[in-house]
């Protein structure tokens, strides 16, 4: 296939670019099996587009995400709101992550896409201090066009955020979490209930009743994502109202209807709440949206629903309060979450290098990618090295061979 629009000093048109940056950063399939479909494509469509090799597939994908890195000036023009996390901990080091959003976004009515957003910084370090990700922020954008920043409610965040005199919006998922954290953490029931699970796994899920096993109970942030549990018991009561179950089953499950108000309440909660948070995430947190997210709230007829009805005011009062005179404000950092869940997935088979800069491959998701040509050609291997030395330094992979050679 001639190559038409082929990028400067590049082998392959533009076309076959893209179309290997989507298999792996959109289709999610591995830099070497993206090289194996251009190789069926050849033997199955005699399609002829050339068959790069994975490595080559790997540095495009460098390439594009030091290309949607935007210079300081750039941001000049209009008003951002910034979203920014840390990673979990990646062998000994973490990854910081700020992302830009044009403010026109607020009034979107949608979730945040991919291409919605701009990178601002990756950055890694062994951790990271308040002052650290103020100075990173302060060099990257001028503080002056930021209108307000959203992240969880990490105290290095917050307070960097404080330092900057930027206002800050807490997270709602992270919030919600916080309030079931502050409602179940002393509760006995819920800890009894809990541990009935917890035994369950340990105790049936090799056996003959492994079907009613109940799901993970996560390590970390358990009160995030509290709803499996309680669906499980909603569905395993209907189950022995109904006699659907072996009679061993049910000797395995006779703790469970002494927990039935509990469980049932609780899921209805629940359910309020995730629904109460994909209306604040989809349309942002506005007059309208808070009132129908009070009204969810108002059905729930309990002792609990009524502490986090309360704790939900007390939540968007006081962040209406930083940004007052907004009618819509994003309150969701679940954009930047999803960037982190996918760099996982690329990096889950090589967890042992650390973060490298293979975390490009976030950076590469975001924004509009419409002159790939032209980044391709101003993006060159020494900038790519200056990005690497500036932002990832030595991998932990890198830091083993370096000790190891000492003794060879």
């Amino acid at each position: 296939m001639p190559c038409k629009n082929r990028p400067k000093y590049h082998r392959y048109d533009d076309f076959i670019i893209q179309l290997a940056l989507s298999l792996v950063l959109r289709v999610g399939v591995s830099f070497r099996a993206a090289s194996k479909i251009f190789c069926e494509l050849h033997l199955c469509l005699h399609l002829n587009l050339g068959t790069p090799t994975h490595t080559t597939i790997l540095l495009w994908t460098k390439k594009q995400g030091v290309g949607n890195f935007r210079e300081k000036e750039y941001f000049n023009t209009q008003k951002w709101i910034l979203i920014a996390d840390e990673s979990i901990q990646f062998g000994n080091k973490k990854l910081l992550f700020v992302i830009a959003v044009p403010v026109s976004m607020e009034n979107k009515g949608s979730y945040l896409k991919y291409n919605d957003i701009t990178p601002l910084k990756i950055k890694v370090s062994t951790s990271w201090k308040a002052e650290e990700i103020a100075e990173v922020i302060k060099n990257t954008i001028d503080i002056k066009q930021i209108e307000y920043a959203v992240s969880d409610l990490g105290s290095n965040l917050t307070k960097a955020f404080s330092i900057l005199n930027i206002k800050h919006i807490e997270d709602i998922n992270h919030k919600f979490s916080w309030m079931m954290q502050h409602l179940f953490e002393e509760d006995e029931i819920f800890k009894n209930y809990t541990k009935e699970l917890s035994d369950m796994r340990a105790k049936l899920s090799m056996g003959k009743c492994a079907r009613i096993v109940p799901p993970n109970q996560r390590i970390m942030s358990r009160y995030m994502n509290l709803t499996p549990l309680f669906k499980w018991g909603v569905k395993m009561l209907k189950l022995l109202e109904n006699n659907c179950l072996t009679e061993d089953e049910c000797e395995k499950l006779k703790f469970l209807p002494l927990y039935k108000t509990f469980i049932l309440e609780t899921y209805e909660l629940l359910c309020s709440m995730n629904q109460t948070q994909k209306i604040m995430k989809k349309n942002g947190m506005s007059t309208a949206s808070i009132n129908e997210a009070l009204q969810l709230l108002d059905a729930q007829n309990n002792a609990n629903a009524e502490i986090i009805k309360s704790k939900f005011i007390e939540y968007v009062h006081k962040m209406q309060l930083r940004v007052s005179g907004r009618e819509c404000v994003i309150c969701s950092s679940d954009i930047i979450e999803s960037c982190f869940g996918k760099y996982k997935e690329l990096v889950k088979t090589n967890k042992s290098v650390g973060i490298s800069d293979l975390s490009l491959c976030i950076s590469a998701m975001l924004g509009n990618n419409s002159n790939l040509k032209k980044q391709f050609e101003t993006v060159s291997i020494d900038r790519l090295k200056e990005w690497k030395k500036e932002n990832i330094g030595e991998t932990l992979f890198g830091e083993k061979i370096n000790l190891m050679k000492k003794v060879a």
